[in-house]
């Protein structure tokens, strides 16, 4: 299992040296850019991540893989695909990488074309969106065409000085990249959880329910219909507090469909008071209707908030 302390020191990789390559634009056509004399490779072992991303769209050029939307004269790295550092933080600085350290989305890459891909050093994995319909399942997604997935992100809790580390298996959940400012964050943050217990009903990886945990939370129920999103939490508990955080009925973890919870043998059982849910968390997808959801939430617990 990967620390906490390791995790922190591969942000910590991510800072250019003096010499590091600067950004290329996003924006202007590949077929315009001026990288003659541009070496790849900094002399302290690194790459900028754009350098790596041009590898990446000569790579779709060679394999006939442009999108048939966008003339070969104007494609630009903006159109390349999502790159997704193995540790994500929000950096003020392009980060340069090392080997397996990105994870590329792109939704129209082939198979053949994504072998070619991960043939890039720096490259970890390509995952593409899943064209089926995904449902309210998070694991449907994504797919991974090649290599592997796992990385993690870092969210900081500013009011306690501290961050919560969410390790995935990226193409098996919903993509949410830490921000400067996060709302769904800053939402938990600003609640009174000491002592209370919590109900956080769409879990995937376990992010706002160990928020809840730092925030003083007396135990924390986290519920899921996503078995791999459960997986990753077990793993994201163990790192974020250890293993003693599974002693104390401090945590409880619930593979269901949120429609189908059910507390009422719990609530009705005077040695379970303290078990009592206090307040429920619902985080949906975008797009997704909340009415049902609300409701259902309101007949668990005593608040209800939407994040």
């Amino acid at each position: 299992m990967i620390s906490r302390g390791e995790i922190i020191q591969k942000v910590k990789s991510y800072k250019p040296c003096k010499q590091c390559n600067k950004p290329i634009s996003k924006t202007i056509p590949l077929k315009k850019l001026n990288l003659k004399g541009r070496q790849r490779k900094c002399h302290c072992g690194r790459s900028q991540i754009d350098d790596v991303m041009v590898d990446v769209a000569n790579i779709l050029i060679e394999c006939n893989e442009v999108p048939n939307h966008i003339n070969d004269d104007k494609f630009a790295l903006k159109d390349v695909g999502m790159p997704m550092i193995e540790a994500g933080y929000p950096l003020k600085y392009a980060p340069v990488l090392c080997e397996n350290d990105l994870v590329l989305l792109n939704n129209y890459v082939s198979k053949d074309c994504a072998n070619e891909i991960i043939k890039i050093p720096e490259i970890k994995s390509v995952i593409s969106h899943n064209k089926r319909i995904a449902g309210k399942n998070s694991k449907n997604m994504n797919d991974l065409i090649v290599g592997d997935d796992f990385r993690c992100d870092i969210f900081t809790i500013r009011s306690l000085s501290t961050c919560v580390i969410s390790c995935k298996n990226q193409s098996k959940l919903h993509i949410e990249f830490p921000r400067p400012f996060n709302p769904k964050i800053n939402k938990i943050e600003k609640l009174d959880l000491t002592d209370k217990v919590v109900l956080d009903g769409f879990c995937g990886c376990g992010t706002l329910g160990m928020v809840a945990l730092k925030k003083g939370a007396k135990k924390v129920i986290f519920s899921d219909i996503n078995d791999i999103a459960l997986y990753d939490l077990e793993y994201n508990l163990k790192i974020n507090f250890g293993n003693e955080i599974f002693e104390n009925n401090r945590v409880e973890i619930i593979h269901s469909d949120f429609m189908d919870l059910d507390f009422s043998n719990q609530h009705n059982n005077s040695k379970n008071e303290d078990n009592r849910i206090d307040v429920c968390f619902v985080d949906l997808f975008p797009n997704m209707e909340s009415k049902k959801f609300l409701e259902k939430a309101k007949k668990l617990s005593k608040y209800v908030i939407l994040v």
